[in-house]
């Protein structure tokens, strides 16, 4: 049996955004998310989100479109950088202070992995 998942409300989901420990009735959300299948993609929409208010206040600040437009789009570009460097640590991160294993991984990518060690192993049984 799948435990239940309970989905953060908009406010918890904006504290989850900026780092914060999501309550223990979300653990198996925080669970998911943070190891489905698209927990890449969610991880850098996650990274953009923090930043909407700083690229507000860019788009805000007086003179020429262009040039707010593109300090946005650096910016974009920058947070993209550092989210994509940074994607395995955050994750760890995010898992362990809900609780979590922080190497908690996809089960269909260990499935595979154990698969491909095995497959391994037998094509090279005196390896390692």
């Amino acid at each position: 049996m799948t435990p239940e998942i309970h989905t953060p409300n908009p406010l918890r989901y904006i504290a989850f955004v900026y780092g914060a420990a999501l309550p223990d009735h979300n653990r198996e959300w925080v669970r998911h998310t943070l190891t489905c299948d698209t927990w890449v993609v969610r991880h850098l929409i996650r990274g953009q989100l923090a930043l909407v208010p700083v690229y507000a206040i860019l788009l805000a600040i007086p003179g020429p479109l262009g040039l707010r437009c593109a300090t946005v789009l650096l910016g974009v570009f920058v947070v993209l950088f550092y989210n994509v460097v940074y994607m395995r640590q955050n994750r760890a991160r995010r898992l362990q202070r809900s609780g979590l294993d922080p190497n908690l991984e996809n089960p269909r990518v260990l499935a595979r992995r154990e698969r491909v060690r095995a497959a391994y192993e037998q094509l090279h049984p005196h390896a390692g």
